[in-house]
């Protein structure tokens, strides 16, 4: 793939990707975003959308949680949620996203008293609506929050068990990882894994190893939403390796949440040196000012990925995915000839 650099830069933004790790929530246009702020009164400290981006800048990873609990509170009507899944998925679909796995959080607005169920049929609207004007596909996975505690997790998946095969098809355990365990959620993922949901969570990303090893041994998780602190323990390294566990990673989002000093130290380039299964994501991308082709062009421009790691990146995404394998081989297809015609166009 004898490409020069300024033109891998241009197929970067124009190849087909996945988004398996995104927060539909804190993946809200700043613009939407502002005017949330300005509906609901308007804040002294915002005045502009420069002022909002102020906002969005963390000291840490706790700091990041007050911050996402501060924005969720901007949003007060169950209606809110089509217009942003719609508005999430039209602005992936221009960066030629194909499909995304998205988490969104229906409990953690129990404070304006609104509904799971309505906020799911709602979210389910928008992107059946985004599949119907923009071509992308996408799936919901309902984030538990692990701070709300195991028997509201029971709660939240008998809340939207109705709309699996529906637009749902998994359950993700983010929040303050630090702080709340993921062990005793084991009962929740289990009658989870019953009911059909595919399984998901966030860990080693504030916590460390440990938190890995309860995701994959105690909930028994799929894939793994960060695993950036995996890396501190070399047997769990190699156990990810040989099951192939796939990991969410999102080198901007651990960067700015201070879980990585910078993107050159982040893990991903050994992970994928290693041989892991290694996907890439945006996280939040509003909230860390990134987007999944900015995501991969950091590792062309900084980590040294050539054009070929690029391209196993990408179709990892389809691989670590909870499409079936009749519509991953399908996906696999048209990635290849999208590629091929870039390759030409580019080469």
């Amino acid at each position: 793939m004898m490409v020069c650099m300024s033109n891998i830069e241009k197929l970067i933004v124009e190849m087909p990707k996945i988004e398996l790790h995104l927060h539909l929530e804190g993946a809200i246009p700043i613009e939407t975003l502002y005017n949330f702020v300005q509906r609901k009164g308007g804040d002294p400290s915002i005045g502009t959308i420069k002022d909002l981006k102020r906002r969005l800048v963390y000291t840490d990873f706790a700091h990041f949680i007050d911050v996402w609990t501060w924005m969720n509170s901007l949003i007060e009507e169950e209606r809110d949620f089509e217009e942003i899944a719609y508005e999430v998925l039209h602005g992936l679909s221009q960066q030629n996203v194909k499909y995304v796995e998205a988490f969104y959080s229906p409990g953690d607005y129990w404070r304006q008293g609104l509904s799971v169920q309505e906020i799911t049929e709602y979210m389910i609207r928008g992107k059946e609506r985004a599949y119907r004007d923009f071509g992308i596909r996408s799936e919901l996975i309902v984030d538990l929050v692990r701070d709300h505690g195991p028997k509201v997790g029971i709660q939240r998946l008998d809340e939207v068990t109705p709309f699996l095969g529906k637009g749902v098809i998994g359950i993700g355990l983010g929040g303050s990882e630090q702080s709340f365990p993921a062990d005793p959620y084991a009962s929740v993922y289990k009658e989870a894994k019953q009911r059909g949901f595919r399984l998901t969570a966030h860990a080693g990303e504030a916590a460390g190893p440990e938190s890995v090893w309860a995701a994959v041994r105690k909930l028994g998780c799929e894939r793994i939403g960060h695993g950036v602190r995996a890396r501190e323990d070399p047997q769990l390294v190699s156990f990810l390796r040989e099951r192939q566990i796939p990991l969410e990673l999102c080198v901007v989002s651990n960067v700015k949440t201070k879980v990585c000093e910078s993107v050159e130290t982040h893990p991903i380039r050994q992970y994928f040196e290693e041989g892991l299964m290694v996907t890439v994501n945006s996280d939040d991308p509003t909230m860390f000012n990134t987007s999944i082709t900015q995501e991969y062009l950091l590792l062309a421009q900084k980590l040294g990925f050539t054009l070929r790691d690029i391209k196993v990146l990408s179709v990892n995404g389809i691989e670590s995915s909870f499409m079936s394998d009749k519509d991953k081989e399908s996906m696999k297809a048209l990635f290849e000839r999208e590629w091929q015609q870039l390759l030409d166009k580019y080469s």
